[in-house]
């Protein structure tokens, strides 16, 4: 059991807003003690800093309290079988780690679901790189070694997945004109196919008429375009501007909001991708 100072610690949550998660979300309920202290054991620790991943990556409080309360504890394991912590991958980054990441993705991707891998491990784990980015603690080189060693991982998981049926959704991803971080919608588009969902992954970089004349020869039921920087703004306006009247367009990405004409996802790229798979086929 933790005092609030120490989950704070630990966290990286100041003690206020552990207190209106608390009150405002019922993200975590600690246990008082005779002199009325709150005490917070494991998994409290767990859900706030999940929470504070999320938020940190572009959610409300409020979506994130709820994607928390929502996902289920991680079953207790031990030794070789406990999943990676988040930091895991910055720590790879430092060390330029080949063998240690890959063993790390691996194990990952093989716990769980394909969602559920990248809404609470994958994309968490990815925001606190970035930090260590910033921080001076991992270098450019260490972030794109593990960008690079992610993107074998995820092109890898969608190439082994099924083929969806003739009479499935189809649905195009991809980024704007200029938009390089690809994760994202990579992720989003494994996790899109998984669920039976015809899926045309279009990668980066994409021109506004090379997205015309996709959507003109495809048909698709949906368009998805991520907005993972605020660089990428224009170009994805663009983009949407043309293609909205021909159909569903859709965006994610921490910038999504500021996206009008487009019907946002939300920032969890696994749960929209279920669900965007579950409206389709319905």
């Amino acid at each position: 059991m933790y005092t609030v100072g120490r989950a704070a610690e630990l966290t990286g949550v100041p003690r206020e807003t552990l207190r209106k998660w608390e009150q405002r979300y019922g993200v975590v309920t600690p246990v008082r003690t005779e002199g009325n202290y709150r005490l917070y054991d494991d998994e409290s620790v767990r859900r706030l800093s999940v929470m504070r991943d999320l938020v940190d990556s572009g959610w409300s409080p409020k979506e994130a309290a709820h994607r928390v309360l929502q996902a289920p504890a991680p079953p207790a394991a031990s030794g070789d079988e406990a999943p990676a912590p988040l930091d895991e991958l910055a720590r790879c980054a430092e060390q330029f780690d080949l063998e240690r990441v890959e063993e790390v993705l691996d194990e990952a991707f093989a716990r769980s679901d394909l969602d559920a891998v990248i809404d609470d491990w994958l994309m968490p784990s990815l925001v606190r790189l970035g930090e260590a980015w910033q921080r001076g603690q991992v270098s450019i080189a260490g972030e794109h070694f593990i960008s690079a060693a992610v993107h074998r991982r995820l092109a890898y998981a969608f190439q082994q997945l099924s083929a969806a049926g003739p009479d499935a959704p189809r649905v195009a991803v991809g980024l704007a004109r200029g938009s390089r971080h690809e994760l994202g919608v990579l992720a989003f588009a494994a996790v899109l196919r998984s669920q039976g969902v015809g899926v045309t992954y279009l990668g980066s970089d994409m021109p506004l008429e090379a997205w015309i004349e996709t959507v003109r020869t495809l048909d698709p039921d949906a368009v998805v375009i991520g907005v993972p920087t605020i660089e990428d703004l224009p170009a994805v306006r663009e983009v949407v501007a043309a293609l909205a009247p021909r159909g569903l367009v859709l965006v994610g990405g921490a910038h999504q909001e500021r996206v009008e004409g487009a019907e946002p996802l939300g920032h969890a790229a696994g749960a929209a991708a279920r669900d965007l798979a579950a409206r389709l086929r319905g």
